[in-house]
């Protein structure tokens, strides 16, 4: 019988994980494709965020705060606290505003599968 590696739990505060400059804004990183394969969580403060898109991750955005605007291919979307958005693979995404997100993204590949038309 095979036996299956247990997950190990996380428990961390926004507040304890350095801000570092994104694609999209001022992130924290709050869940890594090093803690696990499933998907990564990252807090986003948008900020002259680029156009780009993914491969293989889907992502959703949870907007906490703010209100902006979120383009889908090309097509503007107003956004607003309370809302989520699920971004597809190969849906080139951007957005502005004083906007405050959750992101999480599925699989944990917020490094490797990211891409730019520019």
């Amino acid at each position: 019988m095979a036996t299956e590696r247990k997950q190990s739990t996380i428990i961390r505060n926004v507040a304890d994980v350095e801000q570092e400059r994104g694609v999209c804004g001022f992130r924290r990183k709050l869940v890594t494709g090093e803690d696990t394969p499933v998907a990564y969580v990252s807090h986003l403060i948008i900020d002259n965020s680029r156009e780009h898109y993914h491969k293989i991750m889907t992502e959703y955005y949870y907007v906490i705060r703010g209100e902006g605007e979120i383009f889908l291919d090309g097509e503007s979307h107003p956004i607003k606290t309370g809302d989520i958005v699920v971004i597809p693979p190969l849906v080139r995404h951007t957005s502005k505003g004083d906007l405050e997100v959750l992101i999480f993204g599925s699989p944990a590949l917020e490094a490797e599968d990211i891409y730019f038309d520019d």
